[in-house]
């Protein structure tokens, strides 16, 4: 590391030559006036004549009559002065001297400053180059945080427990490359009983994001009891009696989604449960194992197609029924 010690000589030099500056202005100023010339004394009165009779008074009566004043007294000479230099006066010699010396003074104490900012008295020092600004980066999207995991729901669980329903109202986000579809198919056998049977009409929508992506199914299973060994077409007209409706909620990784180009197939076991009325939802403690395959049923416009598709419960299988505007499959782009 170079050393500080000829940066500061310069620095000396200017310090040093301000107190010579300092000092022949203190000589200049303090230099004794010469004295000044003795003021001139009083002219002296001219001497009386002696009196002719000196013993006679009446020459000295005729001067001065009784009543007369006395004549002024004669003035008293000043003293002469002590040299007493009195107050500094510079004169002219001074002044120029004084100015020269100055002017010497202060050529030196530039030539130090010069120096003192050239540092070793070469060329002045360069100013350092400004550090170089990275380039701000280009304005990229800000990414969409991922949604928060679904919460998983139980795979057995036991007749009224509670916990149900809390996917209810919940979808996933399509991103680029989702789908949502939604379909309605026919009657089949949920459950056999001793007289009759318990039949099903089921609903199901699901949200997926991209292939692999997460996925939620929700699945609505309005039941009636029977009398036939099938699920009718129309229950009500076939003296079905309306039972209780059960819902499911599936997501991933519980629930798989595959895509098969326009159309998907999603398979799970959804558990059951009933909303009753003034009380929390409840499991029923059945599971379905369902699969359904959706593809598009009509020309794609927009990335919506209307949709059709056949849903498995174990042996019994139900078809897409003919919903105009409930059935549909819609891809995001």
């Amino acid at each position: 590391m170079d050393s500080s010690a000829p940066a500061a000589v310069p620095w000396v030099v200017l310090v040093l030559a301000l107190l010579a500056l300092a000092g022949l202005a203190v000589v200049a100023l303090s230099r004794p006036r010469p004295p000044a010339p003795p003021a001139d004394p009083a002219p002296a009165r001219p001497a009386r004549p002696a009196p002719r009779w000196p013993d006679d008074d009446l020459p000295g009566f005729l001067d001065a009559p009784p009543g007369t004043p006395p004549p002024p007294p004669a003035p008293v000479a000043a003293p002469p002065e002590e040299d007493d230099p009195g107050p500094a006066r510079p004169d002219g010699s001074g002044r120029a001297v004084a100015g020269m010396a100055a002017a010497a003074l202060v050529l030196v104490a530039a030539l130090a400053g010069v120096a003192g900012a050239t540092g070793d008295g070469g060329e002045p020092a360069a100013t350092p180059a400004p550090e170089p600004v990275a380039p701000s980066p280009p304005d990229t999207p800000t990414p969409t945080p991922a949604p928060p995991p679904l919460p998983a729901v139980p795979a057995d669980p036991l007749p009224g427990e509670g916990g149900a329903g809390v996917l209810a109202a919940r979808s996933v986000p399509l991103g680029e490359d989702g789908v949502v579809a939604r379909l309605a198919f026919g009657g089949l056998v949920v459950e056999r009983q001793a007289v009759g049977t318990t039949v099903a009409y089921p609903m199901v929508s699901v949200t997926a994001a991209g292939d692999g992506g997460a996925a939620l199914a929700h699945v609505r299973l309005p039941t009636w009891n029977c009398l036939a060994a099938e699920a009718p077409e129309d229950p009500a007209a076939a003296g079905c009696v309306r039972s209780r409706t059960e819902y499911a909620d599936l997501p991933s990784p519980a629930l798989t989604v595959t895509r098969d180009g326009e159309g998907l197939r999603l398979a799970g076991r959804f558990p059951t449960y009933t909303r009753p009325i003034g009380t929390a939802p409840a499991y029923t403690g059945r599971v379905y194992d369902l699969a359904v395959t959706v593809s598009p049923a009509g020309p794609v416009r927009d990335g919506t197609a209307p949709a059709e598709g056949t849903l498995f419960l174990g042996t019994d299988r139900a078809e897409s029924v003919d919903e105009p505007g409930l059935n549909v499959v819609r891809h995001a782009r």
